[in-house]
């Protein structure tokens, strides 16, 4: 049994600012509509459900959510979208102050209003959830070379899945290379690679056998100045009087060093290719703890992954925002897993019952789609392929090219289909 007393009027209202691809609309990619949770809806949906279910707020009353384009800088991120959406909750609940509950890179763009000069005096708690607050080396990856080569170490990783459906709609939407399209039209991820209080973490084979040496963060060229410039700062946050509570996941797998080889290359991995990665389970499958815990503030430790601490904070975000809550002593698992399918090509793609052979008409709660032009993007639950399979159907004779990822297992392929010989791809259990 839960028990619980609604936020009162008087107090604060509540401001969501999620992580990276929780946002989306036409600004990000046209054809998407307004404002949404986008692909991360599977996670963030349910969590702002809990928030009204289980804490009594009521969104658009005491509950808003600030919506970013994650693909800018973080500084516009916080000037032109959690700064508005701050204003309007103020206006409508007719309070002075907020309360702002923020995952992931959605807590550096908290840090970067409240540490800012146009701050308003209008931030009295920030409760911040696996913000990687010295960066994330995963990124690093992703912003040098466009991929991470390697396993991550889960079987399964929805960040993963996420950074690998946006970074194949931007290679097919721009006809530049990987990296220039990535640093033209993504430069929010660089504000997530590893700063300065990250400490070293690239290793190279030195001359002696069998050991190996940091590549120091000075000498590198990949440097992160946001980061860098919010932590050297930071007190500015406690002489403004802000609570600021740090909660971190651990007991999954996660990347904190990698080792790297020279590159040839003149654009990409320009600090070293990635070819291994050393991990630690001090981390929630994307932010170590040390990352997390790297600025001041109130520290508590919660197990689960990078979407799991949303729901195992819970009672520490009621505690913070003087809400009377109980649970029964257990944690949060996400139920399922996904798979992502990225198809290339004109058409459509519906879902076969496997037994019937019935197309499965309308849209699915548990099936996210997203299509721009003739790229179709679908993240599908494992647990619906043991009856379904997936069919891309095209009108007319065609060569589609598709991508396949299921845990952590890729397959790539380009086949030619028509109405009377569809598209199959069946995962077999």
């Amino acid at each position: 049994m839960v028990f619980k007393r609604p936020l009162r009027k008087e107090n604060p209202p509540v401001v969501f600012v999620p992580g990276l691809f929780g946002s989306m609309s036409d600004v990000i990619i046209p054809g998407t509509g307004d404002w949404h949770f986008g692909i991360a809806g599977i996670v963030y949906q349910p969590f702002i459900d809990l928030l009204e279910r289980e804490l009594g707020l009521i969104k658009g009353e005491n509950l808003f959510t600030a919506y970013y384009d994650w693909r800018k800088p973080i500084d516009h991120s916080a000037r032109h979208y959690l700064y508005e959406t701050i204003q309007q909750a103020k206006k409508i609940t007719k309070q002075k102050k907020v309360n702002i509950i923020c995952h992931s890179m959605g807590g550096l763009v908290s840090r970067a209003y409240v540490e800012s000069s146009y701050y308003k005096k209008d931030v009295n708690e920030v409760i911040m959830m696996c913000t990687p607050n010295a960066g994330s080396a995963p990124n690093f990856s992703y912003w040098t070379g466009g991929s991470l080569p390697i396993h991550t170490g889960e079987k399964f990783n929805l960040v993963r899945l996420y950074m690998e459906a946006y970074l194949w709609i931007l290679s097919k939407l721009y006809r530049t290379d990987d990296i220039t399209t990535i640093h033209e039209h993504f430069s929010g991820l660089h504000d997530i690679v590893p700063g300065k209080a990250y400490g070293d973490y690239l290793l190279h084979k030195s001359s002696i056998i069998n050991s190996y040496t940091f590549l120091s963060y000075e000498s590198m060229n990949t440097k992160n100045p946001l980061i860098d410039d919010l932590n050297e700062k930071q007190n500015k946050r406690s002489k403004r009087k802000i609570n600021l509570t740090l909660i971190a996941g651990i007991g999954k797998e996660t990347i904190k060093y990698f080792e790297v080889i020279p590159s040839h290359s003149k654009k990409a991995w320009i600090d070293g290719k990635v070819i291994n990665a050393i991990k630690t389970e001090a981390g929630d499958g994307n932010a170590t703890l040390a990352s997390v815990f790297a600025i001041n503030g109130e520290k508590h430790v919660v197990k689960g992954s990078h979407n799991e601490v949303l729901f195992n904070s819970l009672p520490m975000i009621a505690q913070k925002l003087g809400i009377e809550y109980r649970q029964p002593n257990n944690t949060f698992q996400l139920d399922e897993d996904y798979c992502l399918l990225l198809i290339h090509g004109r058409g459509r793609v519906e879902l076969i019952d496997k037994e019937t052979g019935d197309l499965k008409k309308g849209t699915f709660s548990d099936v996210y789609s997203i299509r721009v032009n003739d790229l179709t993007c679908l993240f599908i639950p494992q647990e619906r392929l043991t009856h379904d399979k997936v069919t891309f159907v095209t009108m007319e004779d065609e060569i589609i090219s598709y991508i396949w990822m299921k845990n952590e297992e890729r397959t790539e392929n380009t086949v030619k289909v028509n109405a009377e010989t569809p598209f199959e791809l069946i995962s077999y259990y």
